[in-house]
C-alpha cells in the first residue's frame, strides 16, 4: 500500500509538472503571436508632432538633450533610450519605434515570468492579451514616446511591491527602489503613480520595526535619487502654470474608460475587484491585514490618487492633465483584474474565459487600428513623394506639421506667415492646414505641390515658392 501510494503521488507530481510546462509553452507561443501583431508597426514611417520631438532630442548629444528636455514637461530617461537606439541602429524609423517596443517586450517578459510564477497562468494570459490587443496599448506599444517605458517600470515596481509585502527580502526592496525611481525619471505622472506605492508601505511599517527601517531607507533613497531633477520639476510647474497648450480637463469617467475603452469592460472590472475585496475583508476581519489585499489596495489607491492629483491641479491652477498620462498604470489595472478574478473561489478558469472573450470583442478594433495605421503610412508616403525640397530651401509651417525627421538638413520656421519670408532661399515650402491660396512673395512663383493626410490624420496643403531668375 505504501509503495502504491508513493507511485500515485509520483505520477501526480509528474502530471502537475507536465501541466505547468504545457501551460508555460502555450503562454509563450501566445505571447509571441501577439508580439508579432504589434511588431509590424516598427516599419511605420508616419510620426506625429510629439514623436518628432522625441526624435529631435534623440539626435542631440546627452548634455544638450538633458538641457533641452529640462525646459519641457518630461524627464530625460526615455530620451536616453531613444538616443541609444539612434546610436546603435541608426537614424531611422524602426530604431525609434523600438525604443517603445522594447519596454512593451519587457512587460510581456514580466507577464510570462514573474506574473505567472506569483499569480498563475490565468492572470499572465489576461495581462499579455490586454497589453497587446486593447486599443490604447496598440498605440503606445510602438509610439515614439515615453509611455511604454513608464508602463514597464511601473509594473516592475508594482510586482516588487508584492514581494516586499509578502516576503520582505532585501533584493525586492532594491528592485522596487530602482524601478520606481526610473519611472519617476520617465514621466511626471509616473512619479505620482509610484508615490502611492511608497505611501502604502506605511501600513506594515506600523507593526514591524524592521519593515519600518527598510521603508525609511527606501524613502530616503527615493528623495536623494530624485533631488537632482526636483528643481527642474518645480521650474516646469511654475512655467507651465502660466502658459501651456492644454485647455480642457477630462472627467473621471473619461479616466476610467481610458483603460478599458468600453463601459461593459468597466462593468466587469468593478464587480470582480469589489467581490475580491469583500471576500478578503470577510475572511480576514479578525486577522491582520492580508499582504495581497494591501497590494491590491496599493494599485487602486495609485489609480484613484493619480486621477485626483491630476484633476485637482487642473481645477486649482490650470489644465495639467491629459488622460494618456495614466498609461503607465495600464498593466497594473489589467493585472489587478486578472489577480482578483483568479483569487475568487472556482474562478481561475474564468481568467482564460475572459481572455478569449476579450480576443473576440477587440479583434475587430485591432483590425481597424491596423488598417488605419497602414492608410496613414500610405498617405504620408504619397505626400512626401510630392514634397521634395532642393538644397537651398526652407520650410514655413502654419499648424502642427513637422518635417525634421524626413528632411533633417532643411531649416524650419514654425508659425510663420508668408509676409515674413526670408528671400535668400531659392525655394520656400509653405505648409498650412487651411485651404485657400496664400499670398504672393515678390520674386517667387508659387504652386500647390501637394495636399493630403500627413503625420497622424492632419490634412495639409504644401505650397512651393520658387525664386524667379
Amino acid at each position: 500500500m505504501n509503495m502504491r501510494h508513493f507511485l500515485q503521488t509520483l505520477r501526480g507530481k509528474n502530471a502537475q509538472r507536465l501541466f505547468r510546462w504545457v501551460g508555460f509553452l502555450a503562454l509563450l507561443l501566445w505571447t509571441l503571436a501577439l508580439l508579432r501583431l504589434n511588431y509590424w508597426r516598427i516599419y511605420d514611417n508616419t510620426f506625429w508632432v510629439d514623436e518628432t520631438w522625441s526624435i529631435r532630442l534623440a539626435r542631440m548629444t546627452l548634455p544638450d538633450m538633458v538641457k533641452k528636455t529640462a525646459t519641457d514637461m518630461h524627464p530625460p530617461l526615455y530620451y536616453m533610450l531613444a538616443m541609444a537606439m539612434n546610436r546603435l541602429l541608426g537614424d531611422n524609423g524602426p530604431a525609434y519605434h523600438l525604443s517603445a517596443l522594447l519596454p512593451y517586450v519587457g512587460v510581456l517578459f514580466l507577464a510570462c515570468t514573474e506574473v505567472r510564477r506569483q499569480f498563475g497562468l490565468g492572470p499572465a494570459f489576461l495581462l499579455v492579451t490586454m497589453m497587446s490587443l486593447m486599443p490604447e496599448p496598440l498605440y503606445y506599444n510602438v509610439e515614439v514616446r515615453m509611455y511604454s517605458l513608464g508602463a514597464f517600470l511601473v509594473l516592475l515596481a508594482y510586482l516588487a511591491l508584492h514581494r516586499i509585502l509578502t516576503r520582505n527580502r532585501l533584493p525586492e526592496w532594491v528592485i522596487f527602489s530602482l524601478a520606481s525611481l526610473g519611472a519617476a525619471y520617465t514621466h511626471y505622472y509616473a512619479l505620482i503613480i509610484v508615490a502611492f506605492f511608497y505611501l502604502i508601505l506605511i501600513v506594515p511599517s506600523v507593526h514591524d520595526r524592521r519593515f519600518l527601517r527598510r521603508t525609511a531607507i527606501t524613502w530616503a533613497a527615493a528623495v536623494a535619487g530624485y533631488l537632482p531633477w526636483l528643481g527642474v520639476l518645480l521650474k516646469s510647474f511654475v512655467s507651465t502654470a502660466g502658459d501651456w497648450w492644454l485647455q480642457e480637463i477630462p472627467s473621471v469617467s473619461d479616466c476610467l474608460k481610458f483603460f478599458f475603452s468600453s463601459w461593459y469592460l468597466i462593468g466587469l472590472f468593478v464587480p470582480i475587484v469589489a467581490a475580491y475585496l469583500v471576500v478578503c475583508l470577510w475572511h480576514g476581519k479578525r486577522k491582520p491585514i492580508d499582504p495581497e489585499l494591501l497590494w491590491v489596495l496599493a494599485g487602486l489607491l495609485s489609480l484613484a490618487g493619480t486621477v485626483a492629483v491630476g484633476l485637482g491641479l487642473s481645477y486649482a491652477v490650470r489644465p495639467f492633465f491629459v488622460i494618456r498620462y495614466l498609461y503607465p498604470l495600464t498593466p497594473v489595472v489589467f493585472l489587478i483584474l486578472g489577480f482578483c478574478l483568479s483569487r475568487l473561489d472556482r474562478s481561475r478558469l474564468l481568467c482564460f474565459v475572459l481572455t478569449m472573450i476579450l480576443v473576440v470583442c477587440v479583434w475587430p478594433t485591432y483590425l481597424h487600428i491596423r488598417d488605419d495605421y497602414k492608410y496613414q503610412d500610405m498617405c504620408t508616403a504619397e505626400f512626401l513623394e510630392k514634397v521634395q525640397p532642393g538644397e537651398n530651401a526652407v520650410f514655413y509651417f502654419e499648424g502642427m506639421a513637422d518635417f525634421r525627421y524626413y528632411f533633417p538638413d532643411i531649416p524650419e520656421r514654425a508659425n510663420w506667415k508668408v509676409e515674413d519670408a526670408e528671400t535668400e532661399y531659392k525655394e520656400i515650402w509653405y505648409i498650412r492646414e487651411t485651404e485657400g491660396e496664400p499670398d504672393d512673395i515678390p520674386g517667387y512663383s508659387k504652386e500647390l505641390a501637394a495636399e493630403g493626410l500627413f503625420t497622424g490624420w492632419f490634412y495639409y496643403y504644401a505650397w512651393r515658392y520658387q525664386a524667379v531668375g
